[in-house]
């Protein structure tokens, strides 16, 4: 009688798209030039210039902080390289840095004012 092996289950691979990876700093979210998807622990610098450590979470994580906020100077650098419209009220055109709504403090409106 010959023995039998089994055939181990194939492998589930799972395609990320990094266009579509926007990493949280702080409760704002960011683009970035990925072109792979980045080891936890490796830096990664966003359109912005800001940089952080790749760290990688369940998404209902994000519950618990809130949803994040978008970073106006990747936004707008994002728009300019794909050619996509830019309002003139943009908040990263320049000027004052108009504050994310959570930061706006008692200038914040209120539903319903």
């Amino acid at each position: 009688m010959t023995s039998r092996t089994e055939t181990p289950p194939p492998d589930a691979v799972i395609y990320v798209d990094t266009e579509a990876i926007h990493p949280v700093v702080g409760g704002v979210w960011h683009h970035t030039r990925l072109t792979r998807v980045p080891e936890p622990g490796e830096a990664i610098t966003m359109l912005c210039g800001v940089s952080a450590t790749a760290e990688f979470v369940q998404s209902s994580a994000r519950d618990a902080h809130g949803p994040p906020h978008t970073c106006w100077g990747c936004d707008l650098i994002y728009r300019r390289e794909h050619g996509i419209d830019i309002w003139p009220g943009h908040p990263g055109l320049g000027g004052r840095p108009v504050p994310h709504p959570r930061d706006a403090g008692p200038l914040r409106r209120r539903r319903g004012q």
